[in-house]
């Protein structure tokens, strides 16, 4: 199974991409943020994908006095899960996310359309979109091992002045059946906990929300992978996390674009 994983992770991890920027409090102090995130292609548009729970917890964060600067994609692929200043510089502008995020309901998903500008620096880069074809509905079976892939928060180091880093990690999970405490986001989450040994591999979730979340599974003799959701939430005594479905979303996101080009292509 080691193996298995250290061949998916060199597989999969140009689909990876993180959202890093620096947090001045209104107090005066400074935080470094990094959040977990992927890019893919929706109705041929570059997509990046995170949690929207995150952007809720930015919008707050201003709402306080905070201001963030110095925004960056990294990507995780030529790094080997160090994060250092040669991270793209990247425009941040709230208006143009797309955030369906509702934490009673279990509804967590945030995107944005990448210009071209930062595509081709990502494709520069070595990442790799995930295609439709490796889209799938959660559906757990014998043969399929469940992976969430991201950068914990306890990883992350910044020097004060240039240098960024943070881990990339791997952490199988096992399905499981939504907590009591779950509620109403049973109706719009996945469940599953941390397989034992995770410890070893990361303490604490925090970090992880947005991570894809992949089935890894054998197809004619080969194994595949296929991206089955958006981490979410953390049930830490449980050691569990929740995610939301990503086929189901990115189905209604290429509708939306598909029908916002038919409508525009109308105009002209």
């Amino acid at each position: 199974m080691a193996d298995l994983i250290q061949r998916f992770k060199a597989s999969a991890a140009p689909h990876f991409v993180t959202l890093s920027c620096m947090q001045a409090l209104a107090d005066g102090t400074e935080k470094t943020l990094i959040f977990s995130g992927f890019i893919a292609e929706v109705a041929g548009a570059w997509c990046y994908v995170t949690a929207g729970h995150v952007l809720r917890a930015l919008d707050k964060a201003v709402d306080a006095g905070s201001t963030f600067t110095v925004w960056r994609l990294g990507d995780q692929t030529a790094a080997q899960g160090r994060f250092d200043d040669t991270a793209i510089p990247f425009e941040f502008a709230r208006e143009e996310w797309l955030v369906i995020e509702s934490e009673d309901q279990g509804l967590d998903y945030a995107v944005i359309g990448l210009h071209d500008h930062f595509r081709r620096q990502l494709e520069a880069g070595g990442v790799v979109p995930l295609e439709r074809s490796s889209w799938a509905l959660p559906s757990p079976s014998e043969d399929a091992q469940w992976v969430l892939m991201g950068v914990p928060s306890e990883s992350i180091t910044y020097d004060g002045v240039t240098n960024l880093h943070a881990r990339l990690v791997i952490v199988r999970l096992f399905p499981v059946a939504a907590p009591a405490i779950a509620g109403a986001r049973a109706n719009n989450q996945i469940f599953a906990r941390l397989i034992d040994g995770s410890e070893e591999v990361v303490a604490d979730a925090d970090g992880l929300s947005g991570g894809p979340v992949f089935a890894v599974f054998p197809y004619n003799g080969v194994w595949k992978y296929a991206v089955i959701g958006v981490q979410s939430g953390w049930y830490r005594q449980q050691r569990l996390v929740a995610f939301c479905p990503w086929t189901t979303f990115a189905a209604e996101l290429e509708s939306a674009i598909e029908s916002a080009r038919k409508e525009l292509q109308n105009r002209e």
